[in-house]
């Protein structure tokens, strides 16, 4: 191949790449602004909205006992002692309501403020639509009219009974919404946000979704990546016709060195086979910086395969624990995080089981620590068979072990906690010719709204156990909060 069309082959090639890597890098920074511009969006109306719900909250704290209530105000009288002033939502048969419980001289009233004149004010500041929802099975928890009186003329799609809306075509919308999510076409964008319609015992019987079209957000950031994308285009040939003027065996020899250490860099060491430079006539500067950077990768190289042993030998010791094979503490408490924040923010079951092995100690004194070690060993192995891939096993120390599972109510748990005591009671360790067989105890805790963290789902679960060991060992038992 000639010399002409070796830098031609070159030259495009290198031309194909850049402008791939600048349409990529084009591609992420114009993903990133429009996900910040979302997100600010999500921010503005989803903060404003809380804010108009304060304000109302605010005037009705303030509202005169004798001072009459205006036309979107409704007053309902409570039964019973208790009138905690939290704010919640009601639903009547005009629609629903939030508001507080307030102390008037004859009793506990709920005074409320009608939420579909609230979202009417949102939707003159904001410029949302909005769609207004119940699960079907808490209707009959939170209405304060009869559910047929209540049902009719509602949308009901599936186990969703829709009250109000401010658009037809907002129930064309996905409903099942858990923060924020875009829908819609390419150019036809929609953000959808929800809001949770908590009743007076802090349960999401519904929601509020918000829609905010952000089409023009999307336009203007598409509009400014083909701009850009254009821009890049005819620099990049500009400078191309430049460099095929002046290209020259030396520049070749360069970008392939270039390439070569790029690829280095990222730790692609299968290119150092390419540095061996005795075909290379040209006996210069160039040829010993080749020779030099190939002995460098080489050192790289080896000392990347002896750091990623010791990362993995460091990380084995640091999460697992050497007898049971198992994530040890450490493990558990760095992966939790997340599961608790699901479970808090968007009421995700998850449930923790504590278990302990009965009578441990009385193994090791009777047959030794090398039988207490081979039981342990065997209750680990029926844990991981009888459990879900999701699901967090781990041992705490001793004979305890845990297991955190996500997406699990308490029923379900229920049923993961007893068979893996049948299991652990049906099974038999062997050690020198002598059968073992023992039993676990546990304790069952599943979150519940006001747990602020795993330590304290730890707390309930351990004093399910103690109520398991002193109820006779080898079963299960739930956290029952105190009265």
């Amino acid at each position: 191949m000639s010399i002409r069309k070796r830098i031609y082959v070159s030259l495009v090639a290198s031309v194909s790449a850049t402008l791939l890597l600048s349409f990529l890098a084009l591609y992420y920074i114009s993903s990133q602004i429009l996900e910040s511009r979302v997100k600010n969006t999500y921010q503005l109306v989803y903060n404003n909205y809380k804010e108009i719900l304060s304000r109302e909250e605010r005037n009705l704290r303030v509202l005169d006992e004798d001072k009459p209530l205006y036309g979107i105000h409704h007053k309902y009288k409570i039964e019973g002692s208790s009138c905690e002033d939290r704010a919640y939502y009601r639903v009547f048969s005009s629609g629903p309501y939030y508001g507080i419980n307030k102390k008037y001289s004859d009793g506990c009233y709920y005074v409320g403020v009608n939420l579909e004149e609230v979202l009417k004010f949102a939707t003159s500041l904001l410029g949302v639509d909005w769609l207004v929802y119940y699960e079907r099975r808490y209707l009959g928890d939170i209405l304060n009219t009869s559910l047929d009186t209540f049902m009719k003329d509602k949308v009901v799609i599936g186990d969703i009974v829709i009250d109000k809306f401010s658009d037809q075509k907002v129930i064309l919308l996905p409903l099942n919404v858990s923060g924020y999510v875009i829908h819609g076409s390419f150019f036809d964008k929609k953000l959808l946000m929800e809001v949770p319609v908590v009743d007076a015992k802090g349960m999401h019987v519904g929601r509020v979704l918000l829609v905010k079209d952000v089409s023009e957000i999307y336009r203007e950031t598409y509009n400014a990546f083909i701009a850009l994308s254009i821009y890049s285009f005819l620099i990049v040939s500009f400078l191309s016709f430049m460099l095929l003027r002046i290209a020259s065996v030396l520049a070749n020899r360069i970008i392939f060195l270039k390439d070569v250490t790029a690829s280095i860099e990222k730790r692609d060491f299968s290119v150092v086979e390419l540095l061996d430079g005795s075909e290379d006539s040209w006996k210069d500067e160039v040829y010993d910086l080749r020779h030099i950077i190939q002995n460098m990768a080489l050192s790289l190289k080896s000392a990347f395969e002896e750091l990623e042993q010791k990362k993995k030998e460091l990380e084995q010791l640091a999460y697992y624990d050497p007898l049971t094979g198992m994530p040890n503490r450490r493990f558990f408490f760095d992966q939790t995080a997340i599961l608790m924040e699901n479970a808090k923010r968007y009421g995700m079951p998850l449930s923790l089981l504590v278990m302990d092995i009965d009578f441990f100690k009385r193994i090791n004194d009777t047959y030794g620590h090398d039988a207490g070690d081979l039981v342990l060993k065997s209750f680990a192995e029926i844990l991981r068979k009888s459990i879900r891939h999701a699901d967090l096993p781990a041992r705490f120390g001793g004979e305890e072990f845990v297991l955190l599972m996500p997406n699990t109510n308490l029923q379900q748990a229920k049923v993961v906690a007893e068979r893996i005591r049948s299991n652990f009671q049906n099974s038999v360790v062997v050690y020198q010719g002598q059968e073992i067989s023992t039993t676990v105890s546990g304790g069952l805790a599943t979150y519940i709204p006001g747990v602020q963290s795993i330590d304290e789902l730890i707390k309930m679960a351990d004093e399910a156990l103690y109520e398991a060991k002193r109820g006779g060992r080898n079963r299960i038992e739930v956290y029952k909060a105190k009265r």
